[in-house]
């Protein structure tokens, strides 16, 4: 019975290992107790590069295994739902950035959000509404 326990515990602490962990797979990663959705960025070994769904760059990390759960690789592109809302990935906007018109890209389409990418490349990425952007 004791090899049967060990052996059991050995297959479920050994089954995330054998899926996939690769850049742009879609993961929930856990911070400070709450589990967030995000992806995978970079992955090397047992640690990966994430970035959290719908927060800034600034908050993108390193973690181990331990903290990322719900390994599940991205959909292609060409098995994306469509879009509803008025504007699709690579769209070219303008937005307020502080009290500043900006121009960018959008490179995300969320849930009533979308992150641009601006023409500026030291401002970075930033989530607006919808309300927010004005195409260009």
């Amino acid at each position: 019975m004791k090899t049967f326990s060990l052996l059991f515990a050995c297959v479920l602490f050994a089954a995330p290992a054998a899926q996939a962990q690769k850049a742009n797979d879609a993961v929930e990663i856990e911070h400070s107790g709450t589990w967030y959705p995000g992806k995978i960025l970079q992955a090397e070994g047992d640690r990966f590069f994430i970035t959290y769904d719908g927060w800034s760059e600034t908050w993108n990390e390193w973690v181990g295994r331990d903290r990322i759960r719900g390994y599940s690789a991205s959909a292609p592109a060409d098995d994306a739902p469509a879009n509803t809302g008025k504007f699709q990935v690579g769209d070219r906007v303008e937005v307020e950035y502080g009290m500043l018109p900006a121009a960018g890209r959008i490179v995300y389409v969320g849930e009533n959000k979308y992150e641009v990418e601006f023409d500026n490349k030291p401002w970075g990425k930033k989530w607006y509404t919808e309300k927010q952007i004005k195409k260009l």
